[in-house]
């Protein structure tokens, strides 16, 4: 069971409007910081499946370049990782007021868990869609 403030810790983005960006604290992938996109949960041929989408940003130089991304165990981990950081977010007593400042106009204007200020100018994102089969 992944805990929110040990295993990780979780924000709304100040970079992409209702992105969550989460810090991985513990574990083989610590040190990556990514934002989760949308996500689906959904019924195809008769098969339920977990689609979502996740931008990296910082990634330790041992996970530096694109296996990372295709890797089976990394994206299992993930799936994980957003279904714990969900139930977190379920449970925060202040959930509503942060969700309110990432609504507003202004949106989130500063973040707790930093990124290189080189993801703040107009550059394309690494962004990776992730399927797998929910049993």
């Amino acid at each position: 069971m992944m805990k929110n403030g040990i295993d990780f810790i979780y924000e709304y983005s100040d970079l992409n409007l209702f992105q969550t960006r989460v810090q991985i604290l513990t574990g083989k992938y610590a040190g990556i910081i990514l934002e989760f996109g949308g996500s689906v949960l959904a019924q195809f041929s008769g098969k339920n499946t977990f689609t979502f989408e996740y931008t990296l940003y910082e990634v330790p130089d041992q996970f530096y370049g694109p296996r990372l991304r295709t890797d089976g165990e990394f994206n299992e981990y993930l799936g994980y990782l957003l279904v714990h950081v969900i139930q977190s977010r379920n449970l925060d007593p202040k959930e509503k007021e942060k969700l309110d400042e990432a609504a507003s106009a202004e949106g989130k204007q500063y973040s707790n868990i930093k990124i290189s200020e080189s993801w703040y100018s107009n550059k394309p994102k690494i962004i990776a869609n992730t399927e797998y089969e929910v049993f």
